[in-house]
């Protein structure tokens, strides 16, 4: 099962590096992609900081929710089974494992653990530290 991180989640809305490369993939793959409400914190926040930041309109983000509601209806998108108690015990034994030798922030060790506990075997993202803990943990990690 593949997971991926909610960065890997916005170039999919908007164009970015890389934007064509995870489009590509994701249908090359035809897997539907596991969306846990961390996620939807992490897309909504990412939306709203680029309002923000004046890089998007919110009229762009009232149609890029239309979007992402539409994908979530036609099953690009599925919510997983996940037990937050376990994924935050994964993500405190991942903290006290690997944090010291790798710099993980608490949001990505969070990421990694959400994907430990759907029992992902694949992990898909565009940050170093994030991939690292990630193959430490024994998920194998998609690269372009």
């Amino acid at each position: 099962m593949l997971y991926v991180d909610t960065s890997v989640i916005v170039k999919l809305y908007i164009k970015e590096e890389h934007s064509l490369d995870v489009s590509n993939w994701l249908k090359e793959n035809n897997e539907a992609i596991p969306l846990t409400l961390f996620h939807e914190l992490e897309f909504n926040n990412a939306l709203n900081l680029k309002k923000f930041r004046a890089e998007i309109t919110t009229e762009e983000i009232r149609l890029i929710l239309g979007r992402f509601a539409e994908h979530r209806s036609k099953g690009v998108f599925y919510r997983p089974q996940i037990s937050w108690t376990d994924t935050f015990k994964y993500a405190v034994d991942l903290s006290i494992k690997h944090t010291g030798n790798t710099g993980s922030r608490s949001l990505d060790i969070l990421h990694v653990a959400s994907a430990l506990s759907i029992k992902a075997d694949m992990f898909l993202t565009f940050d170093k530290r994030q991939s690292e803990l990630a193959a430490l943990s024994g998920i194998k990690i998609e690269t372009f």
